[in-house]
């Protein structure tokens, strides 16, 4: 862990969407994230957690020198002993501010100590061996198939009660299209989880589909009582799922990655990795991970300040857009444009700011959007290291650094945890093609 000096507020919310899938722009369930969150009280996590609707958990100082982090959980009506995906959504934020290296690191749960890593871009997290005990009541198999709206034919095999922290209850289904038709009867879960002894039922089915690797199944989760009737990604429910997998014979003794994928009956697919050990080292656990993106990714939020098809920042003589010097990607200078149309004229008053700002957003949406071509995402910039801008201005006109203030701006709303540019602005007779503003820039780049 990487101590740094920090000047944000003492409670900092930032909405992660973690186990996101291929397309991060709709997949992954929200995790809303509190750093430095001592100084708030119990009541006020529960009553942030209650306005946001979802999962949260708050990060705080260790009680113990055996910790790094110590974190809690909470969802609408309660809190929570372990939540997979909020810590998981937790260590990818504070990877990405640079506060944590990657490298395992020990925190302090209500669950106990559960360890984080990161290995090949995602952040993975410590669950130990589940118990699995099947559930024998035929009353409650034939509840269960009721509350899902199925008959009780429809499930395939033992039902069974799994948890390596919270217990649930797994449902095997014959095939996914059962899975995402069922009707669920949300007023029946509460009650009858109390039954289950179960914090929320998790029907799955195994895919059919010859292209999945082995280890690969659907599942759905409906929560006992959190304030919200599905879930799109749980990791605890997963790992579960994954040792019941193994339990029933379902996979073999060998160690494997199981994927659940989560979500999908929602529009909010996501991709749940588990890594099983060989039955030998059984002992040790599992590891439960994914990837995670903030709720509005880079490049999604490139594309509310720069449409897709607004024209990308093009040479119009002989020269190159970038040149990349090591892991800087060094820009040429871009004129503003709208609607294909060069933005013309000269800044000669205040009346005129409104329109230079314009004019700098769009030139820097022009190079981000060419930098997206340049890298394949945004998500590979770390951050942009210079932004210059030249303003076609007469000699009456001042307010230079409120019109580039606009483009800074929206760097810091692509870019939402990089330090500011430095910037220089300068007011020049002329521009190519009559342009009021060029920008270039200096990128930092990852990978």
């Amino acid at each position: 862990m990487t101590k740094t000096t920090t000047t944000r507020p003492p409670a900092a919310s930032r909405d992660i969407r973690v186990f996101v899938g291929p397309d991060k722009a709709i997949g992954g369930n929200p995790a809303p994230v509190w750093l430095d969150a001592d100084a708030l009280s119990t009541e006020q996590m529960q009553e942030h957690t209650r306005l946001s609707g979802h999962e949260s958990v708050f990060v705080l100082k260790p009680s113990t020198p055996a910790h790094r982090l110590r974190m809690r959980y909470f969802v609408p009506k309660h809190e929570m002993e372990m939540c997979g995906h909020a810590t998981v959504g937790a260590l990818w934020l504070l990877h990405r501010r640079g506060e944590w290296d990657g490298t395992p690191i020990a925190i302090e749960t209500l669950s106990g100590t559960v360890t984080g890593r990161r290995v090949d871009g995602t952040v993975q997290i410590s669950q130990p061996r589940a118990t699995v005990q099947a559930v024998t009541q035929q009353p409650l198999v034939e509840e269960i198939a009721q509350c899902l709206g199925i008959n009780v034919g429809q499930i395939a095999g033992p039902v069974l009660n799994a948890a390596t922290s919270r217990v649930k209850t797994l449902v095997r289904l014959a095939d996914t299209a059962q899975l995402h038709a069922l009707r669920v009867d949300f007023a029946r879960v509460e009650s009858l989880c109390e039954r289950l002894g179960s914090t929320g039922l998790y029907p799955y089915a195994l895919s059919r589909d010859e292209a999945d690797k082995p280890g690969t199944v659907s599942a759905r989760q409906f929560p006992k009582s959190s304030g919200y009737p599905e879930d799109a990604a749980t990791g605890i429910a997963a790992a579960a799922l994954a040792w019941g997998l193994r339990h029933l014979g379902l996979v073999g003794d060998g160690a494997l990655s199981v994927t659940v994928r989560q979500g999908e009956a929602m529009g909010s697919p996501s991709a749940i990795h588990v890594g099983l050990p060989s039955e030998a080292m059984a002992q040790e656990g599992c590891w439960v991970g994914g990837k995670a993106c903030d709720a509005q990714p880079e490049d999604f939020l490139l594309d509310q300040l720069c449409p897709p098809e607004v024209s990308r920042a093009r040479p119009s003589g002989t020269y190159a857009t970038f040149a990349r010097v090591g892991n800087l990607l060094h820009s040429s200078g871009v004129v503003a444009r709208e609607n294909g149309q060069v933005i013309a004229g000269r800044l000669d008053g205040p009346d005129d700011v409104a329109r230079g700002q314009r004019a700098a957003v769009a030139a820097v949406g022009a190079l981000l959007r060419a930098a997206q071509d340049e890298l394949g995402s945004l998500s590979r910039v770390v951050r942009v290291v210079a932004l210059n801008g030249y303003l076609q201005a007469s000699e009456n006109f001042a307010d230079h650094a409120q019109v580039m203030d606009a483009a800074s701006a929206a760097l810091q709303r692509i870019f939402p945890d990089a330090a500011l540019p430095v910037r220089t602005t300068v007011g020049v007779a002329s521009l190519p093609r009559g342009g009021v503003v060029e920008v270039s820039m200096v990128l930092e780049t990852r990978g």
